[in-house]
């Protein structure tokens, strides 16, 4: 199937919808002036958070300038290490009156706005696809090209979120992901563009039926809470999207502590960030006490939990699993890196060549050449070979 750096997705959950527009090319500028003229706003909110590129931000500003009085709103700053964002929930900041727009990463896009023009890929498939309300229908707009022109380091966080997507909602795509993740990050348009189709398909697909995700749809915040935990007391010592990778691999530890998960998962969990070049464990020297505590605080309404990648454990009706600080603290423990063991590895990656069962004892086999992965594609099971993203 041939990629397309251009897509549109409409995503509806009860009453409220959005569309997604991804575009490439300066003269995207003129269609994003166009659909913010559909919102016929008397005054525009331009709201940031400080991490958006001045020329985006500069160039926003004035399309929603030419169109109505516009005021520059910039989120307070946080002290550093806490969460950009729970869950794509809003920070708890009064706006003044108008119709929001949106312009930067996660923090400004959990904002509940009108438009959202995400400029990092976190933001973007994540926050800016969420339906916040009270705004009945939004408009998320994002430049391919320019996230693929963003750094690396940007873009390998951002790559942490595509993951948990794959792993908790449509691991159908695993062996896809895994034969296009590399610590590099260098992804062009195109691949970033099916990437998004990816994570807008899996909320569409579940915000439909549990529109105030509170069902199906916590899969999408799987490993958030103990990826908060993670930032707010690691946060300065790691590097952007860590804190995601090590939320994911500390709840397949505490699937694995309990006895939840039908196979094991932790391993699939590895091979992902691994090759994305995320971080595999807890760094040297981290204060395990102070985390746990944490950990303890922000998993006490319970945490979602995988049976198998793809299907969340559910007991007697719910989906969130209580779990006390003892099973916290073991995975805490098993997570963290010992001597001998890095806190970050890197897969041997190759496309040319046919893969055998790889160091990290991932899913993986030969087939003709061809990399495939047996696993569940939600709740029936089934089995899956698939090699393409959507487009």
């Amino acid at each position: 199937m041939r990629r397309s750096a251009r897509l549109d997705r409409r995503i509806q959950a009860g009453a409220a919808h959005l569309a997604l527009a991804v575009r490439d090319g300066e003269h995207a500028w003129g269609e994003l002036g166009s659909r913010i003229d559909e919102f016929e706003a008397r005054r525009f909110v331009l709201v940031t958070d400080g991490t958006a590129p001045p020329e985006q931000l500069a160039r926003v500003r004035a399309l929603a300038a030419a169109r109505a009085p516009t005021v520059l709103h910039g989120l307070r700053a946080r002290p550093r290490g806490t969460a950009p964002a729970t869950g794509g929930r809003a920070d708890a900041e009064a706006l003044p009156d108008g119709t929001v727009i949106a312009v930067g990463g996660e923090r400004a896009c959990a904002v509940p706005a009108a438009v959202r023009v995400p400029t990092d890929l976190a933001a973007a498939c994540g926050p800016a696809l969420v339906l916040h309300r009270p705004v009945p229908a939004a408009l998320a707009w994002v430049r391919s090209d320019l996230l693929a022109a963003g750094p690396a380091a940007r873009t390998r966080a951002g790559l942490v979120a595509v993951v948990r997507h794959v792993l908790a909602v449509c691991p159908a795509h695993y062996p896809a992901l895994a034969d296009l993740l590399t610590p590099g990050a260098a992804h062009d348009a195109r691949t970033l563009t099916a990437l998004l189709a990816l994570c807008a398909d899996a909320r569409s697909a579940l915000v439909c039926f549990d529109p105030d995700e509170t069902g199906p749809a916590l899969a999408l915040g799987y490993g958030r809470g103990l990826a908060a935990a993670v930032r707010a007391t690691l946060g300065p010592v790691l590097a952007p999207g860590d804190a995601d990778a090590l939320g994911l691999l500390l709840a397949a530890a505490v699937a694995a502590r309990l006895g939840v998960a039908a196979r094991p998962t932790g391993r699939a969990h590895r091979d992902l960030l691994a090759r994305n070049g995320s971080a595999t464990a807890l760094p040297a020297g981290a204060d395990l006490d102070r985390l746990v505590a944490a950990a303890v605080a922000a998993t006490r309404p319970g945490l979602l939990l995988l049976a198998d990648l793809g299907r969340p454990y559910c007991v007697d009706g719910r989906l969130l699993t209580p779990v006390d600080g003892a099973v916290l603290r073991s995975a805490v423990v098993e997570s963290a890196a010992r001597p001998g063991r890095p806190g970050r590895v890197t897969v041997p990656h190759s496309r040319a060549a046919g893969r055998e069962q790889d160091g990290t004892g991932s899913p993986c086999g030969r087939d003709g050449g061809r990399r495939s992965v047996e696993t569940g594609s939600g709740p029936a099971g089934t089995a899956v070979q698939q090699k393409e993203f959507p487009s």
